[in-house]
C-alpha cells in the first residue's frame, strides 16, 4: 500500500498499517545490525547472524568496539561505518516507543505534555508502560512523524548494508556509506554522492 492509498483509511486503521510498517522495518534493521556484527567477525554465513546477542544494544556495542579496530585504512570511510551503527541505534530507540508504548488518541487532560498546546482531533499519544529515567511518560505523536520513522529505519538499514558490502571487499557500496541517504516507504532507498544520485 503507498502513502496516497493509506491516506484513504480511517486514521486509527492507518496508525495500525504504520506501526506494522515500523515493525517490518525493524526487523530489516536488526537483521543488517547482526549481518555487520558478523562481517566484522570475518564470518558470512547464516549461523553468523543467530550467533549474535539476542539483545540490539548489545549487538551495536559490540560493532562499536569492532569498529574500532577494524582495519579500514580510509579515515573517512572508518568514520561512516561508526556513525551507522550511532544512527542506526538512534533510530531504533525511537522505534521502541512506536513498538513498546500504548498508543491513544486520547489522555486525560493532566497526562498531556504540553498542556499550553489546544487539543486537536488527530492527536494521539505514546504512553509509557515502564519507568525510564529521563524519557517522558507521555509523548504527542503525529502520523507523519511516525511515518519519517519508518523512511529512518529503511535508510539506517541501508547504511549498515552498505558498511558490510564494504567491509566484505565490495567498494561500490562506498557511495551510499558515504551519501546523503534517504530511506523509501517501501523499504527502498535513495542517495546522493559527489553530486550523482542512485537508488537501490
Amino acid at each position: 500500500m503507498d502513502l496516497e492509498q493509506l491516506a484513504e483509511l480511517p486514521l486509527s486503521d492507518q496508525w495500525t498499517f504504520v506501526r506494522g510498517r515500523i515493525a517490518e522495518a525493524s526487523v530489516e534493521l536488526d537483521a543488517a545490525l547482526r549481518g555487520l556484527h558478523a562481517q566484522l567477525r570475518g564470518l558470512d554465513t547464516r549461523e553468523a547472524l543467530l550467533s549474535a546477542s539476542q539483545n540490539w544494544t548489545i549487538v551495536a556495542d559490540q560493532c562499536r568496539t569492532m569498529i574500532a579496530c577494524a582495519p579500514v585504512p580510509n579515515a573517512a570511510i572508518h568514520s561512516a561505518i561508526g556513525a551507522a551503527v550511532d544512527s542506526a541505534a538512534a533510530a531504533y530507540d525511537e522505534r521502541n516507543r512506536y513498538m513498546h508504548d500504548l498508543l491513544a488518541a486520547d489522555v486525560a487532560d493532566e497526562l498531556i505534555p504540553d498542556p499550553n498546546r489546544i487539543k486537536q482531533t488527530n492527536d494521539y499519544y505514546l504512553l509509557r508502560l515502564t519507568q525510564k529515567a529521563g524519557v517522558p511518560a507521555v509523548t504527542l505523536v503525529t502520523l507523519g512523524r511516525a511515518i519519517e520513522v519508518v523512511l529512518t529505519l529503511s535508510a539506517e538499514t541501508w547504511r549498515l548494508r552498505a558498511a558490510r558490502g564494504y567491509l566484505a571487499g565490495q567498494t561500490t557500496w562506498r557511495s551510499l556509506l558515504l551519501g546523503d541517504v534517504e530511506g523509501g516507504w517501501n523499504g527502498t532507498v535513495t542517495w546522493t554522492y559527489g553530486g550523482a544520485e542512485s537508488d537501490a
